[in-house]
């Protein structure tokens, strides 16, 4: 999933002349992803209109895109408001993303374009390493997102794409939360991508499958344990 960065609404409204629903909803994701929009929320529709510089009609149908995401809740009486982080939610998640990743790295592993592959995920592991000796745990974040974004890609097995691109939707909160309040998790995930582009390069598809579900796995444990203790 790309993410769009932006700071105002100036920079919003320059890269996009003519919003619509399905460019807005990026912008509202990657607020949300980082809790700029925080957990509980409510989302004012009038407010995120004078800020975006948009109509209440794209407005209304991003925010059903993003409740189609299980991004946001709306409720009679209650409004439209940013999903709850919640450990059962967690689980919930995790649960389905583990063997699914796993599923596409052993794909793509088997492939007969897996070195093509390989160079591309090469260059996402670069930018995380390099975020990640500048200390730029944010930056470090997001070319693990894009890293994730050319595996599934690379699958090319559109239902399995399609079905990640849904988990990894209601995912991206939790990962954002263990790359921040990890330390460790920078470190395993730049340690596990290598071992799992070494195995896609070699076409080792049961040590790419083996690695990429023990990283989920163990991302899981982080995030239950730094999220658990959160109060």
């Amino acid at each position: 999933m790309a993410i769009a960065d932006f700071t105002s609404r100036d920079s919003f409204v320059a890269q996009v002349r003519k919003p619509l629903a399905i460019e807005l909803a990026p912008f509202l994701e990657r607020e949300i992803v980082t809790r700029r929009l925080e957990p509980g929320e409510k989302l004012v529709e009038l407010d995120l209109c004078a800020r975006f510089g948009v109509s209440r009609s794209p407005m209304r149908e991003a925010l059903r895109l993003l409740e189609a995401s299980l991004l946001v809740t709306r409720k009679p009486g209650y409004g439209v408001r940013v999903a709850p982080m919640t450990l059962e939610n967690l689980d919930h998640v995790y649960a389905c993303r583990a063997p699914l990743e796993a599923l596409a790295a052993s794909s793509v592993a088997r492939a007969p374009w897996r070195e093509e592959a390989a160079r591309a995920l090469d260059l996402c592991l670069k930018k995380m390493q390099d975020a990640a000796d500048a200390g730029q745990v944010e930056d470090c974040f997001f070319a693990n997102v894009a890293l994730t974004d050319v595996l599934h890609d690379q699958s090319r097995n559109p239902v399995l794409a399609g079905l990640l691109a849904q988990v990894n939707k209601a995912a991206l909160r939790y990962r954002h939360w263990a790359f921040c309040q990890e330390p460790s998790m920078i470190a395993l995930s730049i340690g596990a991508n290598i071992d799992m582009v070494e195995a896609i390069r070699t076409g080792d598809p049961r040590r790419a499958e083996k690695v990429t579900s023990e990283l989920v796995l163990e991302a899981w444990k982080l995030v239950r344990r730094t999220f658990g203790d959160r109060g």
